[in-house]
């Protein structure tokens, strides 16, 4: 039992160390603190319940030993009587404090509401150091929020969050591909219609075909489109889909500048004439209708 108490004086001291250690760290008042010192402060409370959770864990293990043993018969009963005892008097001081069934009748209150009656039962010492703990930690709140202004008022906590928001915002929008709809789409450079080939392959090819000679979905290499051929319309048909043809959206698992890619590359295909085309579907598509078009590098040879 001495080792279990002087295992627990250390625990709160390491415990009392660590939120001394956090509010130490003073800051002027007039820098806005970071999300990450108040995210610190947080972790440490955090951490201080999963280990009263893991301590609690082990004394219902060991608890269930004291069950087992007890079942093993009266060969035991010495060892069994022990633990019990030790587990009963610990049960007593730390987890309920609870009057014994034959001493109740000194807690009975007057209270008799249709024969149900109350004990004036001492509150469990687990809650009492979870109560004293919680004033402890206010304190520690009051000093460094209001007294020595080391960590941030929610003005200053907000702006704090604000302008984190902001700058992840701003390393997404600068490693993002360019933000465009159906409207204001062009055709990709080559390297753009490189990586749409690399979604069209696994994405697309199941149902168009590997080079696009159609399949399940029609062919994308002729001039013939069912929901109109430019660069617009390619890339709204991705985008939306067409359910009831059975092509379904892709604009949850795409980003528009990855669409534009796609549509890109089916763009670039066309007239390339691969082996066993399916055959035309929908309305002849006059390619200098769309002026977004990749044109060959002599147009003089296009026959």
């Amino acid at each position: 039992m001495r080792t279990i108490m002087n295992k627990y004086k250390l625990f709160v001291t390491g415990i009392s160390l660590l939120l001394l250690s956090n509010i130490t760290r003073a800051q002027d008042a007039a820098t806005p603190a970071t999300v990450g010192s108040n995210d610190t402060f947080l972790l440490i409370i955090i951490g201080f319940l999963l280990l009263v959770v893991l301590v609690m864990s082990i004394m219902l293990q060991q608890m269930g030993t004291v069950v087992r043993e007890i079942k093993k018969g009266a060969g035991a009963e010495k060892v069994v009587g022990g633990l019990r005892a030790w587990w009963g008097n610990l049960d007593k001081r730390i987890f309920t404090k609870a009057v014994p069934v034959e001493k109740e009748a000194d807690v009975m209150m007057d209270h008799d509401y249709d024969g149900i009656k109350e004990l004036d039962n001492a509150l469990p010492p687990w809650w009492k150091w979870g109560f004293y703990f919680t004033l402890i930690v206010a304190v520690f709140y009051i000093l460094r929020f209001h007294v020595w202004k080391t960590g941030p008022d929610p003005i200053q906590e907000y702006n704090s969050e604000m302008a984190y928001a902001a700058k992840k915002a701003e390393s997404r929008r600068a490693t993002a591909s360019e933000e465009v709809d159906e409207k204001t789409v062009t055709m990709a450079d080559a390297a753009g219609i490189a990586a749409g080939k690399i979604i069209f392959l696994k994405n697309c090819s199941a149902c168009h075909g590997s080079t696009g000679e159609g399949g399940i979905g029609p062919n994308l290499t002729d001039n013939y489109w069912l929901h109109g051929g430019t660069i617009n319309e390619v890339f709204k048909t991705i985008k939306y889909g067409v359910p009831e043809k059975g092509m379904q959206s892709w604009q949850k698992a795409f980003s528009s500048g990855e669409i534009k890619e796609l549509a890109s590359f089916v763009k670039s295909i066309g007239g390339s004439n691969p082996p066993n085309p399916k055959a035309p579907q929908g309305n002849l598509f006059t390619p200098a209708a769309d002026s977004t078009a990749i044109l060959p590098a002599d147009t003089t040879k296009v026959q």
